[in-house]
């Protein structure tokens, strides 16, 4: 695994987002962290506020995909800039259905505090999506539209 736990890979016109974790909670927000790194620096972000999400999926793609569409929509719609702080993050499974449910920490994003490395993502896709466990080790796959 990767120092940060997450890394880029090469494709051709999109980023191409890579995640691990030791379970499938620490996978999550390390996609969740290469997502918002890509745009701003996360390591600048304080825990000033808290935003709880909860979400669901009929699988782990699309809990995985309707999670990283929802932190776009916190930092296009909203402007908040997430960093580090994960409180509560749990995925569970009942039947047939899966949810997430997690609280971040961040703040209001400032180009000025936080930068911005020029890349502006448009969406989410299923483009090249993969969730899998290696051994004791979960990687995700993912790309973004730029």
């Amino acid at each position: 695994m990767c120092r940060r736990g997450f890394e880029y890979a090469e494709h051709t016109a999109d980023i191409l987002i890579i995640a691990y974790g030791e379970n499938l909670e620490e996978a999550f927000k390390n996609a969740a962290l290469g997502f918002a790194n890509i745009i701003y620096n996360i390591d600048k972000v304080e825990l000033k506020e808290r935003i709880n999400i909860e979400i669901s999926g009929n699988d782990l793609e699309e809990l995985l995909f309707t999670w990283i569409d929802e932190l776009l929509y916190l930092f296009d719609g909203k402007k908040f800039a997430f960093g580090n702080y994960f409180e509560q993050l749990t995925i569970s499974k009942t039947d047939d259905k899966y949810f997430l449910k997690a609280l971040i920490g961040g703040e209001k994003y400032d180009i000025e505090k936080h930068g911005f490395k020029g890349i502006v993502v448009k969406a989410m896709t299923y483009h090249m999506m993969s969730i899998e466990k290696i051994n004791n080790l979960w990687r995700l796959q993912y790309v973004v539209d730029i």
